[in-house]
């Protein structure tokens, strides 16, 4: 695989994803609205994308690793309705900055639940990403903004989850089929949660539905669907680090588009939890 195509490949997966909260905010339905059909539609797309793959991967996936699929699912779930959600209680800036925290959540689990070894930069990169999250948690706290700050971060700890679930597949099922098959699982959850809500399915304008069909296109499918295949060439440390670009394009759209300015404390928190994901996930040993 050449590497400079390789690279441009992931350049525009995470300028896709960087539009996701910015089309999130565009659209006037409920948040679990936005998430489920962002997911279904997603589970759609990948079908078509996968090909003969699809059909040959749904048959080699045996019980247990459906049972992991069904989990990640789940947990995909809970993320899109607690970071789509915390869209609206805070900043794109601060809700995708600490989103991104999966990446330290993951290293955390390594450590203690898997009881894999982390050398002291890395831990050194955790406690400084911390670091920063604090430091936009309270200013952010001072603004009314720190229930959506909870929420994101919360949605980055089930992303997480969602990850440590999928590197138990991953590597037997190809990356559609297992992208339409936890997508469809996360779309169930997520019809269910609005069964429950009592929210409406269908009475929304038509720009909100061009925004569902865009979201699982553009950060879904070329988004996430492209960093998926990208982990057969390139280490996950450097995928995981590539995805810090999407902090700063959805930082920079937001400030074009809504007039999102950064405040001072959410600068120097930005640049701890950037720097901090960096350095971890760089001396991962994982």
């Amino acid at each position: 695989m050449n590497r400079s195509k390789l690279y441009l490949a992931i350049a525009f997966s995470i300028a896709c994803m960087s539009t996701a909260s910015i089309m999130i905010r565009m659209c006037s339905a409920p948040p679990l609205i936005v998430a489920m059909y962002r997911v279904f539609f997603t589970a759609i797309l990948a079908v078509p994308f996968g090909r003969r793959n699809f059909a040959v991967g749904l048959k080699s996936i045996s019980i247990r690793d459906l049972i992991y699929i069904a989990g990640a699912g789940l947990f995909l779930a809970l993320h899109f309705s607690f970071w789509i959600t915390s869209l609206d209680y805070t900043s794109v800036s601060s809700s995708v900055l600490f989103t991104n925290l999966q990446v330290i959540f993951v290293l955390l689990f390594s450590i203690f639940l898997l009881r894999e070894e982390v050398n002291w930069k890395a831990i050194a990169g955790i406690l400084v990403a911390l670091l920063g999250s604090s430091f936009i948690a309270h200013g952010d706290s001072q603004n009314g903004r720190l229930l959506g700050d909870m929420m994101a971060l919360l949605s980055g700890l089930f992303v997480a989850v969602y990850i440590m679930a999928g590197r138990k597949v991953r590597g037997r099922v190809d990356a559609m089929t297992y992208t339409s098959l936890v997508s469809g699982v996360a779309g169930l959850v997520l019809l269910l949660a609005c069964l429950i809500s009592g929210l409406d399915f269908f009475s929304y304008p038509t720009l909100d539905w061009v925004y569902f069909l865009l979201l699982a296109l553009g950060p879904g499918i070329a988004g996430h669907g492209i960093i998926i295949w990208a982990l057969k060439y390139i280490k996950a440390p450097v995928v995981a680090v590539s995805i810090l670009g999407e902090s700063v394009g959805a930082s920079i759209l937001a400030y074009f588009i809504f007039h999102e300015t950064l405040l001072w404390y959410q600068l120097i928190g930005g640049l701890l939890i950037l720097a901090g994901i960096y350095t971890a996930a760089i001396h991962d040993n994982s």
